[in-house]
């Protein structure tokens, strides 16, 4: 109980420190200083870099979980717990080479994988978590998914990698549209279940595992909505107002809905409309495998990707904040259009 309590007062100062210089921008979605103080927070250096497993995502997922439970959102889990508990082994097949790491992001795998070969080298055994929140519908046979991953790059060298861009932007606004959900005082007619992911980038083992393990709580998934990287541009995007959106090839209906909803904006999105099929970048992937419609939302290749330099300083809030209100009136729609029926 400690541990919250100095992850929320520490929070609360960076929620105060960002406020003044965000006030006068309002959201429809949420004010921009909870959208700049989530994603400054997870990136920051007490953080770590979030890499799954570590210390760094340990108190990432701590505070994920307290921002759902002070936003009303109600635990997923059987045991009241907002947490998915799994463990991920590491193992290499050969030596490493002269000069080589230890180990790869590649070398990681759920416990108990029927396809892992050759296992020799077990190097260890990794607890780590999802943090997930449901949202209880009229209709709790059927749910919908809003995802995002938590994890990040950790520690290389003594270097932290902060992840601000990705994924903590993902993250914030997943938590964004649970708590506009919740001050709403809608119920929705089907489940919202929104989760964070953990591993995502030791190859997506977080939503995998989510998958894999899809009880009754859960019942039919009828798509699952990724964020990730929503927050930063790609240097040839000048205007900043580049998305794109990855679907399956029979999602035609959802590629409408998002250029209905984007002719509403006073400056419209510039949208890339791709097929998921065979993709495996992020967490859409195990959904889309399963035959589950997805929608992945990603606002481009920045030249701080996979860097140390990818810093909460250098988010585009404007940008963030009207892919939300895209995202947020297309699930609206979806629930009202009853898809998936």
């Amino acid at each position: 109980m400690l541990r919250y309590f100095y992850l929320l007062l520490a929070f609360l100062q960076f929620h105060q420190a960002l406020s003044a210089q965000y006030l006068n921008k309002p959201s429809p979605v949420d004010k921009p200083e909870n959208f700049a103080a989530v994603v400054t927070f997870l990136s920051s250096g007490y953080m770590e870099g979030r890499e799954a497993g570590s210390r760094g995502a340990s108190l990432g997922s701590d505070f994920i979980a307290l921002m759902m439970q002070i936003n009303g959102i109600d635990p997923f889990g059987d045991r009241k717990s907002w947490f998915q508990d799994f463990k991920l082994i590491r193992f290499r097949n050969e030596k490493p080479e002269p000069g080589e790491s230890e180990y790869n992001d590649s070398d990681y795998f759920l416990e108990g994988d029927t396809t892992i070969t050759n296992a020799s080298q077990l190097i260890d055994t990794l607890p780590v978590r999802n943090v997930i929140g449901i949202i209880p519908g009229n209709d709790t046979s059927k749910s919908i998914v809003i995802g995002a991953h938590y994890d990040h790059l950790g520690m290389r060298n003594g270097l932290i990698f902060y992840g601000a861009d990705d994924n903590a932007s993902g993250v914030a606004g997943m938590l964004s549209l649970a708590k506009k959900w919740v001050s709403s005082g809608e119920k929705p007619q089907y489940n919202l279940i929104f989760c964070a992911w953990t591993a995502e980038e030791k190859g997506q083992l977080g939503s995998s595992y989510f998958v894999r393990n899809m009880g009754t709580k859960t019942g039919k998934v009828l798509i699952c909505f990724n964020m990730d990287m929503i927050s930063r541009s790609a240097p040839e995007d000048t205007t900043g107002r580049q998305i794109s959106i990855g679907t399956l090839p029979f999602s035609e209906d959802l590629r409408l809905m998002a250029k209905e909803i984007n002719l509403r904006f006073e400056r419209p999105f510039e949208f890339d409309l791709w097929d998921v099929t065979g993709h495996t970048g992020s967490d859409y992937r195990f959904f889309s495998e399963a035959g589950i419609p997805v929608m992945t939302f990603f606002s481009g290749y920045n030249s701080d990707y996979h860097t140390t330099a990818d810093t909460s300083d250098k988010i585009d809030l404007r940008k963030m904040s009207d892919i939300l209100i895209l995202v947020d009136e297309i699930i609206r729609k979806v629930l009202r259009n009853s898809y998936g029926n």
